[in-house]
């Protein structure tokens, strides 16, 4: 929903138009602030988070909340079966064989001991560069 920020009389904010929601809001009316509103069993069980933590008892969470314990168990037993889940031996094989192997660690060479590539532009702007330096420390020295 925009606010219209147009002054009807071009000038203060007395005549400032708002949306229209359901009515005319008087001036005595503070403005509607959000609020929450609670959702009609959304919490979790507190002895469900105990359980799950190993404070309780299934019997106990089960007692106050079915739905979330079985939740929690068919989570548990899918995160076993899939602990226990090996990749077969073919398709290990050709992950093994795409991976590219080096023979030989390459070491990075020093700073000092790579060559030095300059374009033209590179170059003559490293020389003008030179010259005004030169020009500067040559007028400070007389």
């Amino acid at each position: 929903m925009a606010e219209n920020l147009y002054h009807p009389d071009g000038g203060s904010d007395e005549g400032l138009r708002r949306p229209d929601v359901g009515g005319t809001p008087s001036r005595n009316t503070p403005p509607m602030a959000d609020r929450e509103i609670p959702l009609e069993g959304g919490h979790p069980a507190l002895l469900v988070q105990q359980w799950l933590d190993g404070e309780a008892t299934e019997a106990a969470a089960r007692r106050l909340d079915t739905h979330d314990v079985d939740l929690w168990q068919r989570i548990n037993a899918e995160t076993e079966r899939r602990r226990r889940m090996v990749t077969p031996a073919p398709v290990l094989d050709r992950i093994m064989a795409a991976i590219p192997h080096q023979t030989a660690p390459v070491e990075p060479l020093a700073w000092w001991k790579r060559s030095v590539s300059l374009s033209a532009s590179a170059a003559v702007v490293a020389a003008a560069g030179l010259l005004a330096l030169g020009v500067v420390v040559g007028t400070l020295l007389r």
